[in-house]
């Protein structure tokens, strides 16, 4: 058993690897393509980087649903990565700039109210399926159907709207290398390629560990494979906290969530046609999340910035969260 545990944990290092450098490539993909098209710093960490880090996750959802039919499994990926982004990401990159990383209003006032809000139309979702296609088999489970993903959809339009509203206002600053457009979307291409094969592969050793050990997939899928999928996430706001790029090393952490709630969830859903999910396993899940958020809001809050202290603080809260995860879902505190 130990040399096939050693074999998962080499394959899922050799694989998180493999999408940490893909995402490298499709980082700089986008950030040329940004260029291009003359997006201000604010917008680029909050869209265009933040869907290119969290491809990951979408290609997780995507396969775990049409393929594995484990929409559960991708579900929980989905919120373990969010609570991932909320803490791990401003937690680590606060130890990488200079001082404190500093938390201005459009991150405060916009990009954080607006996640915030997003996890709330989240959780109103899930308890629509419950409400109105509920489970004939087993009590509180849902069903999330297509019509159902309407309301997260409509708001990420409502978001990219306003995205385009600061766009349409703002005047590109001159660049001394116009980059080369054709081959940025080439590059862009061919790193989604490469991190689709390899979170093929996470998953299939998530898979693996949840039968070696008899534990619910989405357990692993919570912890393991969220922080493995939100690696990329973690090293573009750390590269941008270097620069001492603070907003954009913020907005990116929100604006991956944002993409992950309002945009891969639905993806998963439309993929799958209608998937059914156990409302008190997730649930919990989803308010440990929101209780997340709030505490990010409340230190951010205090000076408009967030000191090393309050970056241990984030991080010792996502240990907090993968210890209750390890007594909820393996069996000591839960069931």
């Amino acid at each position: 058993m130990l040399a096939e545990l050693a074999y998962i944990f080499l394959i899922m290092t050799i694989a998180t690897t493999v999408v940490w450098k893909a995402c490298n490539f499709l980082e700089d993909a986008c950030h040329d393509l940004a260029l291009c098209y003359g997006l201000p710093d604010s917008v680029k960490g909050s869209t265009v980087m933040a869907i290119s880090s969290s491809f990951p996750e979408l290609v997780t959802i995507i396969l775990a649903a049409g393929i594995h039919g484990d929409f559960e499994l991708g579900l929980a990926t989905i919120i373990g990565s969010a609570v991932f982004n909320i803490l791990v990401i401003p937690g680590t990159s606060v130890f990488f700039r200079p001082g404190s990383l500093h938390a201005g209003r459009d991150v405060i006032y916009r990009e954080a109210q607006f996640y915030l809000i997003s996890v709330l139309i989240v959780m109103v979702t899930l308890s629509f399926a419950v409400i109105y296609q509920p489970s004939t088999e087993e009590p509180l489970n849902g069903t999330l159907t297509l019509s159902l993903m309407i309301l997260p959809l409509l708001f990420y339009v409502l978001y990219i709207y306003i995205q385009y509203q600061e766009v349409r206002d703002h005047i590109p600053e001159d660049i001394k290398r116009e980059p080369n457009a054709l081959k940025s979307w080439g590059k862009l291409i061919i790193s989604m390629v490469l991190v689709t094969i390899a979170v093929e592969v996470l998953i299939q050793m998530v898979i693996e560990l949840g039968e070696m050990f008899r534990t619910p997939s989405y357990f692993w899928g919570a912890t393991l494979l969220a922080a493995a999928t939100s690696i990329p996430d973690l090293f573009v706001s750390v590269k941008a906290a270097q620069r001492k790029l603070s907003t954009a090393s913020l907005t990116n952490a929100f604006g991956s969530n944002i993409f992950d709630l309002l945009v891969v969830l639905p993806a998963g859903v439309i993929v799958a046609g209608a998937v059914g999910f156990n409302y008190p396993r997730i649930i919990p899940m989803m308010m440990f999340l929101l209780f997340a958020t709030v505490t990010f809001l409340v230190l951010a809050r205090s000076g408009s910035e967030l000191t090393n202290n309050n970056g241990k603080i984030l991080l010792l809260l996502y240990v907090g969260y993968i210890i209750w995860m390890g007594t909820q879902y393996i069996g000591i505190g839960g069931t």
